[in-house]
């Protein structure tokens, strides 16, 4: 779930100040790729602040300034301790006790106990985009120094997905309340291996080890602080500048590798790569007010016009085919119902060129285009610049849709305006993308509690039903209720989902990464 809010003035004057000094592969004089004691990253994107409370998307400079209570196991199928030394569940579901460890402090020495604990989660409540993810905490008490207590509505299963994300670290509310909200957020206080010690706006955060650290999970078997003194972490906007700082080993871990690199990447015998998927799908929604999409025979056409194989071939298998909206990188997912839909919705143009001509559509003048009432049948398909693959695959889908008779004119936008014009409903086929492990991040796409215009009762009543259901495998027969229903009305069209690389030098021992993205530090050295 990832969201855009605008930097603090500050940061975006010193961000211009940096760039004018700074070449542009983002960082400067910061190379410490040799230096055993330091391990240096680089990133796409610079974060927007510090403070996981206040912002609205994480990376990886998050997970390791955060420590969340639980965490997922590495195939997403229980929920283990982390911050948290145990954890247990009441019968009915409705009471969630935390065990914390005793004597434990923040990164800067402060006690953090269960009081500490409540406290930041109850400003999470307050002040978090995401409070909806908790939305079934009714109060939290700390009981004793270790114990928390966390009192629901009702049992909900999907407020897991946020209480083993980097969304559920914990924040020194006390220095919140010392240095202020801005302050803050420049520099938090929390409780994950590391620390900000410098953040150069437009260049580089660099963390120091958090000597207080502990941690709970039976994942890693470095249960202590970390084994660097130090790790920079260098914001690096260009993908192919990345993958040459990696190559002359100024960086010793890179993230998003770009598809034109991942071959020359995987064969170089000096480096190393890992893979995990998106914890999601990449789509194309419809305006089923708008034009043509009015008619639902036209969004099936496209559905079942679309080779998502092909898709996958030209871009090198850096994405996979997707029919439904849940990948396996996600809470909720079955292999079993994904084949069921793949099956159903496999590419068929002579289906689709049936649909169409059935919705009355002809190519009356031999252009190629099918009209109907003297119109075209034109669609306007807005594709996000910001995303390589969303981007890439714009003119793939316009050349396959082409073949039937359909004219996809191509608009490219970030993917924050084209959430905005779908928002307002002012689009006709539009990319977008979602990220969450777990699928209650469905309940944001497709309700009215996303924003957007389009919901369905029938819908939103078996997504509502997945959240509070506790067996896991009634969850994913609600899940299958809610494709039933969604292929009902077909507002969008699934796509695929991103297959991610990281690469790392040889000399990186002990780096993983599970399969929804998360990255694993604690055993890592070089």
């Amino acid at each position: 779930m990832k969201k855009t809010k605008k930097m603090l003035a500050l940061l975006m004057a010193v961000t211009m100040a940096c760039t004018m000094f700074m070449t542009g592969c983002g960082g400067g004089d910061s190379s410490s790729g040799g230096d055993s004691n330091t391990l240096v990253i680089a990133i796409q994107e610079e974060i927007e602040g510090t403070d996981i409370q206040q912002i609205g998307w994480e990376n990886a400079v998050h997970g390791l300034l955060y420590s969340p209570l639980v965490t997922y196991s590495e195939d997403l199928s229980e929920v283990l301790p982390c911050f948290a030394e145990s954890y247990k569940t009441s019968k009915d579901g409705k009471t969630i006790t935390f065990k914390i460890p005793k004597d434990a402090k923040f990164s800067n020495g402060d006690t953090l106990n269960a009081e500490s604990v409540k406290k930041s989660f109850d400003r999470f409540l307050k002040i978090s985009e995401y409070a909806g993810d908790l939305g079934a905490v009714e109060s939290i008490e700390a009981t004793d120094d270790t114990t928390v207590v966390f009192h629901l509505s009702k049992a909900a299963p999907y407020m897991w997905a946020n209480l083993t994300s980097t969304y559920g670290g914990l924040v020194d509310v006390d220095q919140v309340e010392e240095l202020g909200e801005e302050e803050f957020n420049r520099a938090a206080v929390s409780n994950g291996m590391y620390y900000v010690e410098d953040w150069q706006a437009g260049s580089q955060i660099v963390l120091a080890k958090n000597p207080y650290f502990q941690t709970s999970n039976p994942n890693v078997e470095n249960k202590g602080v970390g084994n660097f003194d130090k790790i920079i972490v260098r914001f690096i906007p260009d993908e192919f500048t990345r993958v040459s700082e990696l190559e002359s080993g100024n960086v010793d871990i890179i993230w998003d590798v770009p598809t034109g690199s991942v071959k020359d990447v995987e064969a170089n015998d000096d480096l190393q790569t890992f893979y995990y998927k998106q914890a999601g799908v990449s789509y194309a929604m419809f305006n089923t007010e708008a034009g043509a999409l009015k008619d639902i025979k036209v969004r099936e056409a496209i559905n079942i016009g679309i080779d998502r194989d092909h898709i996958a071939k030209v871009l090198n298998n850096v994405v996979t085919p997707e029919y439904g909206y849940i990948s396996e990188a996600q809470a909720g997912y079955s292999k079993e119902y994904a084949e069921k839909l793949e099956k159903e919705y496999a590419y068929n143009p002579d289906k689709a060129k049936a649909l169409l001509k059935e919705a009355g559509y002809e190519d009356k003048d031999g252009d190629g285009i099918l009209e109907k009432d003297g119109k075209k049948l034109s669609i306007e398909y807005c594709a996000a610049t910001d995303n390589a693959t969303s981007k890439a695959t714009a003119p793939i889908i316009q050349e396959q849709l082409k073949a039937l008779g359909i004219d996809l004119t191509i608009k490219e936008y970030e993917g924050a305006y084209i959430k905005q014009l779908q928002r307002d409903s002012k689009f006709e086929m539009a990319a977008r993308r979602y990220v969450w492990n777990d699928a209650d991040i469905l309940y944001y796409v497709f309700t009215e509690a996303s924003g957007y215009p389009w919901h369905k009762a029938e819908v939103t009543e078996a997504l509502e039903k997945a959240r509070y259901t506790v067996d896991p495998e009634e969850r994913v027969k609600a899940y299958e209720k809610f494709h039933d229903e969604l292929f009902k009305e077909m507002p969008a069209v699934s796509l695929f989902a991103d297959n991610y690389c990281i690469a790392t030098t040889s000399e990186v021992k002990g780096f993983k990464v599970t399969s929804d993205g998360r990255p694993i530090f604690n055993d890592v050295t070089k």
